[in-house]
């Protein structure tokens, strides 16, 4: 199973994910990182706290980008699939 890396962007830095994670697919990788997204915004409204976040950049071992989330694109993939 490949390994991916979740790198958070905020809008003036990145965390770098060190550890990874495996998954069958890219796609699931993405759809994770739409998931993991959603839930750090809801976090920080329940905290009533700034957010900064701009997305998730998917890198393989190799430090490739291999894919982007952005929370725009998260927060609307879920709203538009609930229709």
């Amino acid at each position: 199973m490949p390994v991916y890396f979740f790198h958070l962007k905020h809008f003036e830095s990145i965390d770098e994910d060190l550890k990874g994670i495996s998954f069958d697919t890219l796609d699931d990788a993405r759809s994770n990182a739409s998931d993991t997204l959603r839930d750090l915004v809801a976090e920080n409204l329940r905290a009533a706290q700034h957010i900064d976040i701009s997305g998730i950049e998917i890198t393989d071992p190799s430090g490739s980008v291999v894919a982007m989330v952005s929370l725009e694109d998260a927060v609307l993939s879920r709203l538009t699939s609930e229709k």
